[in-house]
């Protein structure tokens, strides 16, 4: 009966692998090819607005211009929505703590940038720092609580 105890530990220690499960890989297969041409919409979209979007100039088209990106950020946000109804609860907690982290480092930036720009501060591009502040938080919470 000693070979049924050592068999269930070695079922057990095939069982706790980090190598991502067929199931987790084929998730992260779908959300990249719904997330991928996103990022590629949004980089060629801004790169266009900002090539010829007239930016510095006062037609009213520029405003146009300026909203153009936002269309792919939109597809993006269905793409991490759909994402994360495919995760499973444990993966889906970690991905929200996250998304969450993100959301309070840029919500505070937002709050400190507002008040400094009250204050007579000219900041160009706050928008951007507040956007790059919330994703690296999330990018780095997600990173820290992957090694945990």
């Amino acid at each position: 009966m000693a070979t049924g105890v050592g068999q269930a530990r070695v079922m057990t220690s095939n069982l706790d692998t980090r190598a991502a499960s067929t199931g987790d890989r084929r998730r992260s297969r779908a959300y990249l090819a719904e997330f991928v041409p996103g990022i590629a919409a949004y980089v060629l979209l801004l790169s266009a607005a900002l090539l010829w979007g007239g930016f510095d100039g006062t037609s009213p088209g520029r405003f146009v211009w300026a909203l153009l990106p936002v269309l792919p950020m939109i597809w993006i946000a269905v793409a991490v929505l759909r994402h994360l109804r495919r995760l499973d609860e444990y993966q889906r907690a970690r991905t929200l703590s996250g998304l969450g982290a993100g959301f309070a480092v840029a919500m505070l930036a937002s709050i400190a940038l507002g008040i400094l720009q009250s204050a007579g501060l000219e900041l160009e591009g706050s928008g951007f720092w507040i956007y790059a502040l919330g994703m690296a938080t999330w990018g780095i919470s997600a990173a820290v609580t992957s090694r945990r």
